[in-house]
């Protein structure tokens, strides 16, 4: 997100989630620079983690490069954590992107490329159990 200022964003997304039985843990503003750059960390029982980003954009154009050129930074970061715990199944590195024609748009980060997650509705929430591929 472009500012912090978007709490209705954030306060969107924690209400998807918990219908979606996550518990959600919202992230302070000036929170700890060497975490992973989400402003919701969602968790749902036995060992699933999303951490979570949203951005707010204008432009209508939303692919996979595109996201990787806006989010460069997040998606380094992203990365670097992935590669600290591999071993870690269950946690999953998102970008959500909120346009105000397309709504939400998600993106998973993954060791080596970026991909969309399916449109997201209330009844097909999930990311797929094989570790985020296709």
């Amino acid at each position: 997100m472009t500012s912090r200022r978007c709490i209705v964003l954030e306060e969107g997304v924690r209400e998807l989630l918990e219908l979606n039985h996550y518990t959600i843990q919202m992230v302070p503003v000036g929170y700890n620079k060497h975490s992973p750059p989400a402003h919701l960390i969602a968790c749902r029982e036995p060992d699933e983690m999303r951490y979570i980003r949203i951005k707010k954009v204008s432009r209508r154009s939303r692919t996979v490069q595109n996201i990787e050129a806006m989010c460069n930074n997040e998606i380094v970061q992203y990365r670097k954590m992935l590669a600290r715990a591999p071993r870690r199944k269950g946690v999953h590195c998102e970008i959500w992107i909120y346009t105000l024609n397309d709504g939400y748009r998600c993106f998973e980060v993954l060791p080596e490329n970026v991909r969309e997650i399916p449109k997201l509705t209330p009844d097909n929430f999930s990311l797929p159990r094989n570790g985020g591929v296709s």
